[in-house]
């Protein structure tokens, strides 16, 4: 990749490498340019080359030939299978809302690579600020899907970039098909999650995983105001809702109109399920101590499809 810039380079600087090492391209100047961008130190150096010894026009340089090849590469890439991958999730402030954006890569490598992560919490960062425009909160809980080409214009949240060209970027540099698959925007009144962390540190209010449970929930009485104790019961039944993997989900995203009659009997279902943490208790006597009531919950998991 980028092969291009390194014989450009050295036509540039009269095709000596003597000269291409001289005061303006020092060793440390090519090691930062190599930590801001991830590229290889031949590359690194032909940029300080042919912008010399700038290193933040050498920086720029290499951004924007990333993204445009990263462009053509994302179109030869396509085809290639990409299960891989991370969930970014962000659970608002006001416990409104819960945006979660799927990107996918080639190999578990690259899910671990510092760039692939940071290109996920950017993604999920971008989704969150605009999931209110995209599905704003109604007095129900509402669910709501977006593939790439409804996000690709979104502007980052840092930077002057959108999200498809931060994309191109990024592939650019991996060198593998990395696909912002779908945001999902959960909405209601009241919201709790649980995320199954699988190693990946947590940025700020954005976490990683590859399955998540979001839950409806209701304050007992309603005009309760959602507490710390809430707060804890609500998180541990959607750790139970996640563990247990119930049979029949209790909100089926993908069928609708919803089949009510066999919802609600999913949901009894699950209320009088013994509770993981504590089989002693079912999960009504939970959420009866914790002052809640349950409404409807959904999982989203990696590589997922619409009827699953």
């Amino acid at each position: 990749m980028l092969s291009f810039i390194t014989r450009g380079a050295l036509r540039n600087a009269g095709g000596s490498f003597s000269r291409q090492l001289c005061s303006d391209i020092t060793k440390d100047k090519i090691l930062a340019l190599r930590q801001q961008t991830g590229l290889g130190l031949s590359k690194c150096r032909a940029a300080l080359v042919e912008k010399n010894g700038d290193v933040t026009g050498a920086a720029a340089f290499l951004k924007e030939e990333a993204k445009k090849h990263g462009w053509e590469k994302m179109v030869k890439l396509s085809g290639r299978q990409s299960t891989q991958g991370l969930l970014g999730v962000i659970h608002s402030n006001d416990n409104q809302g819960v945006s979660i954006v799927e990107v996918t890569c080639e190999t578990d490598f690259v899910q671990r690579n510092e760039r692939f992560v940071e290109l996920v919490h950017n993604a999920a960062q971008t989704f969150h600020k605009h999931s209110r425009s995209l599905l704003p909160v109604g007095p129900a809980v509402n669910v709501g899907k977006y593939d790439f080409n409804a996000l690709r214009d979104l502007p980052l949240v840092n930077g002057s970039a959108n999200l498809g060209d931060h994309l191109a970027e990024c592939v650019g540099v991996i060198g593998e098909n990395v696909v912002i698959r779908r945001g999902i925007s959960v909405t209601s009144p009241l919201l709790a999650s649980y995320v199954h962390s699988m190693g990946v540190s947590a940025r700020g209010d954005c976490q990683f995983c590859h399955i998540c449970e979001v839950a409806d929930m209701q304050t007992l009485p309603a005009d309760q105001t959602f507490g710390d104790s809430h707060k804890a019961a609500a998180r541990q039944v959607c750790q139970h809702l996640l563990s247990m993997q119930p049979s029949n989900p209790g909100y089926d995203i993908a069928s609708r109109p919803y089949d009510l009659e066999k919802l609600h009997k999913a949901h009894e279902s699950t209320l009088s399920e013994g509770f993981i943490l504590d089989e002693s208790k079912t999960v009504k006597e939970v959420l009866d101590e914790g002052g809640l009531s349950l409404g409807a919950f959904f999982r989203f998991h990696l590589s997922q499809t619409d009827d699953e």
